[in-house]
């Protein structure tokens, strides 16, 4: 091999270290825009219901008197993604598992009437939430839109209502997500949960 060739294969060795030196960084660069891109959040705070918690930026909030807050996914398809908060009044002297429990229950009661074909999956102990205790529930139901003008197929909605209490209150966090989107969603939502200020 002349020196001519040995120097042509480095040189062209160090071009090809030199590409994927470019890329790996452009692909991290990428990464960075994306990550601090969908790390955006607005702060949302509830006095009377002595709750604080961070939303995407790019989602739709509200609060009501029976809903302490809301916050909806604008581009997230036929059905919305959502996230929820209610607040019950509970026994702070009782044990929490029960107590949660039932709170999960007469959750479960409620939507069953507001929705169609709804069913109960699990109740369940969940994962704790900053060193406390929580119970999940899981469930699906049929949303068709109220719209009659529009052309839509009903869509299988998947929920996860996960429950924590704090003094006299009982704070329910719910995801409602189609069941296509539910298992990245479910991601983002336990983030969002364990971000919220409940006092």
């Amino acid at each position: 091999m002349t020196a001519r060739n040995l120097s042509q294969r480095r040189h062209d060795r160090w071009a090809d270290w030199a590409t994927v030196a470019v890329l790996a960084v452009a692909l991290l660069l990428g990464w960075g825009v994306m990550s601090l891109a969908e790390g955006r959040l607005e702060t949302f705070a509830n006095e009377d219901a002595g709750l604080t918690v961070r939303y995407p930026r790019n989602w739709l909030a509200k609060a009501g008197q029976d809903l302490p807050f809301q916050a909806v996914d604008p581009h997230s398809g036929p059905f919305k993604t959502t996230y929820e908060v209610r607040v019950w009044p509970i026994e702070a002297s009782q044990a929490i598992t029960p107590t949660l429990t039932v709170v999960l229950n007469n959750a479960s009661l409620g939507r069953a009437q507001q929705v169609t074909a709804y069913r109960l999956f699990d109740l369940e102990e969940g994962r704790g939430v900053g060193g406390q205790a929580t119970m999940e529930a899981t469930y699906a139901y049929v949303h068709e839109s109220s719209d009659l003008f529009t052309q839509q197929m009903p869509v299988v909605v998947r929920g996860l209502d996960l429950a924590m209490a704090r003094g006299e209150r009982a704070y329910v966090f719910s995801l409602l997500a189609a069941a296509d989107d539910f298992a990245e969603a479910e991601q983002a939502f336990r983030r969002f949960v364990a971000s919220a200020e409940v006092r």
